[in-house]
């Protein structure tokens, strides 16, 4: 297993610069990781990771693990919340971490000694989940490909609904994050 220092160095690489949030997706990777038996450099295809906010931590968390959202392991939901859960693959064995206290080192404390020296127990609490991960979640390449009735759009791996029996997609229902000002040719 990589040091703490090795992960960090990972996660920093990838981010682009060293932060407290960096350090604390790294051990929480690395304690969901020890939690679930996973050796991420033996076995890198072990792990999917769901992480529930969009700041450092989530950079830091996909970077240890080695998760990727192309590769079908590395998951986003905007609960706003420095918490993760991990998945192993090979087991359905799944945790829940959430940061349970706001800590940072003091002015002029290093950062990187400081996590690493903090117990896991006083800044985590582990929970043990179920995720109902469906064929169509799990890495791959797609077991389904349907056109939207009504934008033409492919929408993969029953992201779509069906409605009075034709598949439609999220955004032409309205769940759209992005309003069409123009639409050009290819």
């Amino acid at each position: 297993m990589r040091t703490f220092e090795e992960d960090v160095a990972i996660a920093e690489k990838y981010h682009g610069h060293l932060c407290s949030g960096q350090c604390i997706g790294v051990k929480m990777a690395r304690l969901g990781m020890r939690e679930l038996d996973i050796d991420i450099q033996n076995d890198p295809k072990s792990i999917m990771v769901y992480v529930e906010c969009d700041r450092c931590p989530a950079d830091a968390i996909g970077a240890v693990c080695g998760c990727k959202v192309g590769k079908r392991t590395y998951k986003f939901h905007d609960f706003g919340k420095v918490a993760a859960s991990f998945i192993n693959l090979r087991t359905g064995k799944a945790v829940r971490i959430w940061r349970k206290k706001r800590m940072h080192p003091a002015e002029g404390e290093d950062m990187i000694s400081f996590y690493k020296n903090l117990p896991d127990e006083e800044m985590f609490q582990v929970q043990q989940v179920e995720i109902d991960l469906k064929p169509w979640d799990m890495p791959g390449p797609p077991l389904e490909v349907v056109n939207c009735s009504r934008c033409g759009e492919d929408v993969t791996d029953g992201r779509h609904v069906m409605v009075e029996e034709q598949p439609v997609c999220k955004a032409c229902l309205g769940q759209r994050y992005y309003k069409v000002v123009a639409d050009g040719k290819p």
